[in-house]
């Protein structure tokens, strides 16, 4: 069960943005960096610490974890095993007396909408953790919140993606989000964290 209520984790709250080359971010950024792992899996990409990071405080938010099993939670109860797609499972769930239902899935909770949109543009093979953290980068490039990610600007970024993601602020969805101060606290922990695994990369 997650521990936040997501009624509109939704693409059509993000600015409509073309996507440009999968350059846009991860691929030609920096070396490498640890951002997920548990006693068996263990994701290596060339996403910067503070990214992976951020990331990582995205997947904490939305399902109450950022380790690899946050990649397989469906949005209410339970989880999923087939990456081949987006598990398109839609769950309902009575909330404040409304029959709230959602097909939000995977560490950072996307719609089957969001997959039909970002899976031919990004060129997604699968909805892997790969692939999902892809995904979540397209939404904080959308979202102009890049730059603020990279330069350390937690609060400028978490409130960005605040459209994106009911689990963070500034936003209206009224889905009680993490505090500012709880998310900055996650994140700083989860860089230090992914600098000390990085060290054992790469001579920083």
């Amino acid at each position: 069960m997650l521990h936040r209520i997501k009624f509109k984790l939704h693409p059509t709250a993000i600015s409509i943005v073309s996507v440009a080359v999968l350059g846009l971010y991860g691929f030609t950024n920096q070396a490498f960096s640890i951002i997920s792992n548990t006693k068996t899996k263990t994701n290596v990409t060339n996403y910067s610490p503070r990214m992976a990071a951020f990331l990582a405080t995205i997947r904490w938010a939305e399902t109450g974890t950022s380790g690899y099993s946050s990649y397989h939670k469906l949005v209410f109860n339970g989880t999923f095993k087939n990456f081949s797609t987006h598990p398109r499972v839609r769950q309902c769930e009575l909330i404040n007396r409304r029959n709230v239902c959602s097909t939000a899935a995977g560490a950072y909770q996307m719609l089957d909408i969001s997959w039909n949109d970002l899976q031919p543009k990004l060129g997604l093979k699968n909805f892997s953790p790969p692939s999902q953290d892809k995904m979540a980068i397209e939404y904080i490039r959308r979202n102009k919140a890049v730059d603020d990610v990279e330069s350390g600007n937690f609060e400028m970024a978490a409130c960005k993606v605040g459209k994106v993601w009911a689990s963070f602020p500034c936003n209206d969805y009224e889905q009680h989000p993490r505090t500012v101060e709880e998310l900055r606290n996650y994140y700083n922990k989860q860089l230090v964290e992914i600098k000390g695994k990085y060290s054992n990369l790469i001579d920083l």
